[in-house]
């Protein structure tokens, strides 16, 4: 690995980091703000590493990521495949395609109101609403991977006596591998938001949870801590589905 590669990949973001850590602390000196309003990076610091500690803590983060799991198992799996067939077939496409583009209009956030009405604080509400904002983000993305596929594979495929679904498994949808899989990764951030945000209304544990309660304790310390620990979830989250997505496409 060559300096500049050291420079781009580790020192720049290092740099990042300490810059908003920099202009983070240089707020709360200028406007002079109380702990209450805005806690000092290091006291923020210091509640990540308590809460590492608390088995509270795992619990809420097993849960949420539980629930994210198995939505999102199910919600991409159930969009590739609703994208693939109206990606290679006009019928499907001319009936479910102006279904899914109303519907997809339909923020998950919205039905987070039915969803604790429905199902109150189980599981399987959280898990519906990620398996919902998933789909859409999957079936439209696999689609559009797929119509824009160069049509010399589709040529080659039938040249070689293969039959609509067999090219649009092996060939299609293997030269519109890295489409998917960057719609794989966009439905992973689209399904982490929405299963935080269902459990700052209707849950009885999670990181939502945890930070509803940490804020209404007026805990502001733990309340940024909680939200570090959701991006840092976030963005672990989405490199695991992108590494996970090239695998299992083989691209």
């Amino acid at each position: 690995m060559t300096f500049r590669n050291v420079f781009d990949r580790v020192l720049l973001p290092i740099l990042g980091f300490a810059l908003a850590i920099a202009l983070w602390e240089a707020t709360i000196q200028i406007y002079q703000l109380e702990r209450i309003v805005l806690p000092s990076p290091s006291e923020v610091a210091a509640t990540i590493w308590s809460l590492l500690h608390k088995t509270a803590f795992w619990r809420d983060v097993g849960v949420s990521v539980k629930e994210f799991g198995i939505g999102y198992f199910i919600g991409a799996l159930l969009g590739t495949l609703v994208g693939v067939l109206i990606g290679e077939n006009a019928t499907a496409r001319a009936m479910l395609a102006p279904v899914i583009e109303a519907l997809r209009f339909i923020v998950p956030f919205a039905w987070i109101p039915l969803t604790v009405l429905w199902f109150g604080t189980s599981l399987t509400g959280k898990v519906v609403l990620v398996a919902y904002a998933v789909f859409f983000v999957m079936v439209v993305t696999t689609a559009r991977s797929l119509t824009a596929v160069d049509p010399v594979f589709t040529r080659v495929g039938r040249t070689l006596g293969m039959g609509r679904m067999t090219l649009a498994l092996t060939i299609r949808l293997r030269a519109a591998a890295p489409g998917i899989a960057s719609g794989a990764k966009a439905a992973a951030a689209v399904g982490w938001i929405a299963v935080v945000a269902a459990e700052y209304i209707g849950a009885s544990a999670g990181l939502g949870v945890m930070i509803t309660n940490a804020s209404m304790s007026l805990a502001t310390a733990e309340v940024i801590a909680g939200m570090m620990v959701i991006g840092l979830i976030g963005a672990v989250v989405s490199v695991v589905v992108g590494l996970a997505a090239r695998f299992w496409l083989n691209y």
